[in-house]
């Protein structure tokens, strides 16, 4: 079973040199390092060493960057990183070098119009080229990591591969999500019982899934899944895409986008990487804010669902308690709740401007509950282009493992 284990890599500018996180200006992601510093990327790497498997797998680095102004520094930064391991594994380096001599041969090819999958703009794009470096090197499976989580489990990649492919209650297991340690070794994250996170009630309802994903049996179906510990079989990747109408919470939104297609996604209770510690360097408000977008969107989806070929009947009760706190008919209320609470806190300290944002995310929330575009039709038309690209790549040969991009 060929297997490609794929880590996104987030960079933003240098600490001492620039603000950190503009949201006026930047790409936000939540743990974005800054050139300047070390990052994580490098202890992930060193990990790889514990992992015992009969068989090759190959690693994809997808390198993502806050701003337009940085991808060459970010990819040069990712290289010299990973110029330090000599493993006896494959390397597989996607970042914006890569991209450009990508879109020259699509286009020499008579493809241009896919050129819109290959970006490094935003959490769902760059999924979408981790997915798509699994294309690229024949994977049967992909096993999505990150940038701040270490392997500690030698046996990981045997348990992720135990199921996968396989049948468990009259569906096929097209997809494992596994579980993310925190630094202090807790499954769940840390909750404040007061305050506007107490309000928005999201780490809570994560929790509950957690307890639930843990119990016994070993696998059974996923009400959530965490990005940075999938299992994927090529029957799902290479037809479902993430999402790039949303600015976050993109794996969340991938199951769902899965069991609408029909593909099934399962808990696997022995399936754990660890967490390090890292600094989130997006704003509360701004987080809130891309939370609303994508939970408003994700909602629409369910709205929009007419029985059709091919697509599954997905219910909000199936997605509870996370995501499906945040699909009901009182998402608005919530975001109202927290926005206000949150905007106090901000008052407190006399931050201002912060406030005011809080107060802007309950007028984008009442608009985009009220949004009459249909991003279901439009993720459906996206979905079928990535089949298409997908089907096609083998024609254009825009990389080898021979010769890489050269």
């Amino acid at each position: 079973m060929k297997v490609t284990i794929v880590i996104p890599t987030y960079w933003q500018g240098a600490a001492a040199k620039s603000q950190l996180c503009r949201p006026e200006s930047d790409l936000l992601y939540d743990h974005a390092a800054p050139l300047d510093s070390e990052g994580t990327l490098g202890s992930t790497l060193a990990s790889l060493s514990v992992l015992k498997s009969s068989e090759e797998f190959t690693v994809a680095i997808v390198a993502a960057s806050t701003g337009q102004e940085i991808k060459q520094a970010v990819e040069l930064k990712v290289e010299a990183i990973m110029a330090r391991f000599d493993y006896d594994f494959p390397f597989l380096m996607i970042g914006p070098d890569e991209l450009v001599l990508w879109r020259r041969r699509l286009a020499a090819a008579g493809f241009p119009q896919y050129d819109q999958f290959l970006s490094l703009d935003g959490y769902a794009n760059v999924r979408n080229m981790c997915l798509l470096a699994g294309v690229l090197t024949e994977a049967e499976v992909v096993i999505m990591s990150g940038d701040d989580q270490v392997f500690e489990d030698t046996e990981y990649l045997n348990k992720a591969k135990q199921y996968i492919g396989g049948r468990q209650d009259g569906h096929l297991v097209a997809g494992v999500g596994g579980f993310c340690l925190q630094p202090d070794g807790s499954y769940l994250l840390p909750v404040n019982e007061s305050g506007w996170q107490e309000k928005w009630g999201g780490h809570k309802a994560i929790n509950e899934a957690i307890r639930a994903g843990r119990a016994a049996p070993r696998l059974k179906p996923a009400t959530t899944i965490f990005g940075d510990n999938l299992v994927m079989h090529r029957s799902l990747f290479a037809s479902v895409p993430f999402d790039p109408q949303l600015p976050r919470g993109e794996d969340v939104d991938y199951l769902v986008n899965a069991r609408l297609l029909g593909y099934e996604f399962f808990l696997d209770n022995e399936l754990w990487v660890r967490r390090l510690s890292s600094v989130e360097c997006a704003p509360a408000w701004y987080r809130l804010r891309q939370n609303i977008i994508g939970f408003a969107n994700e909602r629409a989806k369910l709205l929009a669902q007419q029985p059709g070929p091919g697509i599954h009947e997905v219910g909000v009760r199936g997605l509870a308690p996370y995501p499906g706190r945040f699909l009901g008919a009182d998402f608005h209320d919530i975001v109202v709740e927290t926005s206000m609470e949150m905007a106090s806190e901000y008052l407190a300290q006399a931050m201002e401007e912060e406030a005011r944002e809080c107060m802007l995310n309950i007028a984008i929330s009442k608009a985009e509950t009220r949004a009459t575009a249909d991003p279901l039709a439009e993720y459906l038309a996206y979905q079928s282009k990535w089949s298409e690209f997908v089907q096609i790549l083998p024609e254009i040969h825009i990389w080898s493992p021979e010769t890489g991009s050269d």
